[in-house]
């Protein structure tokens, strides 16, 4: 039986402008009225994946920042994550010279050096704080913990940056790009893949009681967790290939749960 439906938000549930479909919200709220758990698995911060939380009026488990932090339902924190100090203030001052914006993440808010005419417009995309800290790199391991690094900025430079921090620091980060404008780098070892590890010991369920769908590569190792992963049908055909299943959207991933879970159900009272 299925149990715990996790979705990814960028370009999985949440739509451009943050919008959510009225077939995923009904969706979610059927799977939560089955009696089945949900959980939101996302590069992005917890108060945003509260954010979304309350604009669907629930209360669901959360996996943030592509793993470095996992909340239960109830709001408790079972998993945090965070960059050695050596490692992260390294990794902060990678990009410097390229037309890349570096975005540290800390546990609840996003930290800029500076805010400047190059990076302001990356605030609209944004549903945590935004705090300029010009000492920044200086407070990182102290000040500021960071669980999770982005870079900003054309894509290829961003490629090749990902070579390049791979070949430097392959043995102690992963790097994904996450998005058509987006580098996460993570410690290595930290994914949503071990996040959801976490909170499958502590809701006592088995991988395959679990179904995932996602649309980026930072989603690969959660597909690798369970036999039941979903990629959206319009991913790049390479993150499709890692997936056991499409699906056009949140809503058809859940309906075919609740459908399997359904002909589980009847083969087991045909047997009784």
């Amino acid at each position: 039986m299925i149990k715990l439906i996790v979705s990814d938000l960028d370009g999985t549930l949440l739509q451009k402008g943050h919008h959510i479909h009225d077939r995923d919200r009904q969706a979610i709220n059927e799977a939560l009225g089955r009696g089945l758990d949900v959980c939101f698995a996302s590069g992005r911060m917890y108060p945003e994946i509260r954010h979304v939380m309350n604009e669907l009026g629930l209360q669901v488990h959360a996996v943030s920042q592509n793993g470095a932090y996992v909340h239960t339902s109830e709001g408790e924190r079972i998993v945090a994550n965070t960059f050695d100090t050596g490692l992260i203030r390294e990794l902060a001052i990678a990009a410097e010279g390229w037309p890349l914006v570096t975005v540290m993440c800390a546990p609840e808010h996003y930290v800029l050096t500076e805010l400047n005419e190059s990076n302001a417009h990356i605030q609209a995309n944004l549903l945590a704080p935004l705090h300029v800290m010009p000492h920044a790199v200086e407070a990182l391991g102290g000040e500021l913990l960071c669980g999770k690094i982005t870079y900003l900025g054309d894509i290829d430079r961003l490629r090749m940056l990902q070579k390049q921090l791979l070949d430097v620091y392959g043995e102690r980060i992963d790097a994904y790009i996450a998005d058509v404008d987006c580098l996460d780098v993570m410690p290595r070892h930290v994914s949503k893949g071990t996040g959801l590890q976490a909170l499958l010991s502590y809701l006592n369920l088995s991988p395959e009681e679990m179904l995932c769908i996602g649309d980026s590569f930072n989603d690969v190792a959660m597909f690798a967790e369970t036999p039941h992963s979903f990629a959206i049908a319009a991913s790049h055909p390479d993150l499709k290939a890692r997936a056991s299943h499409e699906a056009q959207g949140v809503a058809d991933a859940i309906a075919w749960a609740l459908q399997a879970n359904a002909e589980r159900l009847s083969r087991k009272d045909g047997g009784a």
